[in-house]
């Protein structure tokens, strides 16, 4: 299993590392975009962000996977054919939510074994923990109630993304239990079969 779990994934230095961490050009890939968590803050508002701006041109075979407009039928070619499955970010909870719907919470487990490369963006990055505090009380994007549900579980810690180290004293205060990654844009957390590493400085709580 290969995960890229980036603060900010269109960000220029998350590129770089990304292309490193796929070890090929993007141009002889198959990208499946999933824009759903930018839907939460509005529907439709990714087509106007630049997250998707950055993907198109990169070079790849694109192919955008709205799971609001899915269902399982309508997903599973298009994830199945892709090299890299790309979780864009918004809100982690309203992602998670229609993930559940389209019963790709299922899927991905398969999907990963297979090869494919998950790549998240700060909600994209946070679906990938079992839990979701920092989905709760996130500084600035709060998702109230986001917590009741879980995440995918692919990794044993949560991330928080936009990190500034003026935040560290708020987040100490509000973090009480595991173990939280602390990311600024530009870095990522690579998991390869277990293995993680950081790219960038590494900051950890744990309680």
């Amino acid at each position: 299993m290969k995960l890229f779990l980036a603060s900010e994934a269109k960000h220029p230095e998350s590129l770089k590392k990304l292309k490193k961490f796929v070890g090929d050009s993007f141009k002889n890939q198959r990208i499946a975009y999933i824009p759903t968590a930018a839907n939460g803050e509005g529907y439709g508002a990714w087509k106007g962000g630049e997250s998707v701006k950055v993907v198109k041109s990169l070079g790849a075979n694109l192919t955008i996977v709205e799971l609001e407009a899915s269902n399982f039928a309508d997903i599973y070619t298009p994830l199945k054919q892709a090299s890299i499955i790309w979780f864009a970010g918004g809100q982690t909870g309203y992602l998670l939510y229609w993930l559940r719907r389209v019963k790709l919470d299922k899927l991905l487990p398969k999907l990963l074994k297979d090869g494919k490369i998950y790549v998240g963006s700060s909600a994209g990055s946070m679906a990938a923990s079992k839990t979701q505090f920092v989905s709760e009380w996130h500084l600035g994007e709060p998702e109230p109630g986001a917590s009741l549900l879980p995440g995918l579980g692919l990794v044993d810690f949560e991330i928080y993304p936009h990190y500034e180290e003026k935040l560290l004293p708020r987040i100490k205060k509000r973090w009480k239990k595991g173990k939280l990654y602390l990311l600024k844009d530009g870095e990522a957390i690579t998991v390869i079969d277990g293995t993680v590493a950081v790219l960038g400085k590494q900051q950890v709580l744990k309680k």
